[in-house]
């Protein structure tokens, strides 16, 4: 009994009754009460640090477990359907998985597969902009986004039309932005920002910062996009490439400088600059512009195609888009051209524009009807290679072509 009291007493165990006794200690007892007060002292501080510990470990515990749920279910809360990391980027993941390459284009990709990539994601853009441009006209561009599918396969780029000559121009531009972007982001290996300009005075501002690097961007959109065209002798081929440096030259020459004032108090004495791409919205305005004054190439006799395009485009800017075919009219689903046609679609009877009912429905009429719909909306672009978009929902009365 003594014995395993005595272990308790050296493990730091004190009862009530011994506490009490030291609380009553005179001289007499002084040495008595040194000890007890030396094993009380060490139960307190044993105690403290043992709930101490326990506190930590359970709040490290709940810590660990939240970040796992988090990491599962971030992506529900945030309402984005993210990947858990980043894919790998090789010539494998890339380039065999987007198909109807050319053989210029495939090589590109398998030396460069990073910068083909976001090449590819260029495009996405691209095509999200035309269907925003073109969401009121019969064509609104929805026939090229298709799910692993590559939008110039479609048999409708391979026509000469006013919408043809948009879609090239508005990929080309998609292209050079996208990559321009990722380089400053230091997303590709085989460029990073534009320093050609680092450190130059101008005034009270200098050349600083991480400039688009839009040189590359457009080196590559030339490279990847007019190297299919370039082997091909036809008006279809050299309007393409006129269409296609048209879209770049409407990033290259709406560049932005984007400063950072330096100075006591922000008095701005000095400033830091950089190059910077212009919102892609802005590009899809102005080649909108462009579309809606695009210059038609007239080409009577095929074998003399070449010498009367040199001559129509003496006289037209750079920066123009060109076209050689009448447009159809859109109304009727065409396969051959990849037209879905304009039955099913919503139109506005009370526009003056081409969404009235009367023009979009081809004067088949219309049906209002009372609908729960959704769409696709506040679509955000994310390295790489995907698109992560909200739903949007609306009761709405809605006027649908028949």
């Amino acid at each position: 009994m003594d014995s395993s009291m005595e272990t308790k007493k050296d493990a730091g165990f004190i009862n009530d009754s011994e506490i009490d006794s030291c609380k009553t200690c005179n001289y007499k007892r002084r040495k008595c009460c040194k000890i007890w007060n030396f094993r009380l002292t060490r139960h307190i501080v044993k105690t403290y640090y043992s709930n101490y510990s326990m506190t930590i470990n359970f709040i490290l515990f709940i810590f660990l477990f939240c970040l796992s749920h988090v990491r599962g279910m971030s992506n529900d809360i945030l309402r984005l359907n993210l990947p858990p990391k980043e894919p790998v980027i090789d010539p494998n993941t890339v380039c065999k998985n987007y198909p109807d390459l050319s053989p210029e284009q495939y090589n590109l990709c398998s030396k460069y597969p990073d910068v083909t990539a976001s090449a590819i994601q260029g495009i996405q853009v691209a095509i999200h902009e035309c269907q925003f441009q073109l969401r009121y006209h019969r064509w609104n561009c929805s026939s090229l986004e298709k799910k692993n599918k590559n939008p110039h396969a479609s048999p409708f780029l391979g026509r000469g039309y006013r919408e043809t000559a948009f879609a090239y121009a508005v990929s080309a531009a998609g292209v050079v932005h996208q990559v321009a972007v990722a380089c400053s982001l230091g997303k590709l290996k085989s460029c990073g920002c534009d320093v050609s300009q680092q450190g130059k005075m101008k005034n009270k501002w200098e050349w600083g910062g991480c400039s688009h690097n839009i040189n590359f961007g457009e080196d590559f959109s030339r490279k990847f996009l007019d190297s299919k065209e370039r082997k091909a002798k036809d008006i279809h081929a050299k309007i393409n490439i006129h269409n296609n440096r048209a879209g770049r030259l409407a990033v290259i020459r709406n560049v932005r400088r984007k400063c950072k004032c330096h100075g006591m108090s922000g008095s701005c004495e000095m400033q830091t600059c950089w190059k910077s791409t212009p919102d892609f919205r802005d590009v899809g305005d102005r080649l909108i512009k462009k579309y809606e004054s695009a210059r038609k190439v007239k080409v009577n006799i095929l074998n003399k195609a070449k010498t009367k395009f040199r001559r129509i485009r003496r006289r037209t800017k750079k920066s123009d888009l060109m076209f050689y075919e009448r447009s159809p009219n859109y109304c009727d689903p065409n396969p051959l051209v990849d037209s879905p046609g304009t039955s099913g679609r919503f139109c506005n009877k009370t526009s003056s524009g081409v969404d009235n009912c009367e023009t979009l429905c081809c004067g088949r009429g219309y049906n209002t009807l009372r609908v729960k719909r959704s769409e696709r909306c506040d679509c955000k672009f994310h390295w790489c290679c995907y698109v992560v978009c909200q739903t949007c929902t609306y009761n709405e009365w809605v006027t649908v072509c028949k």
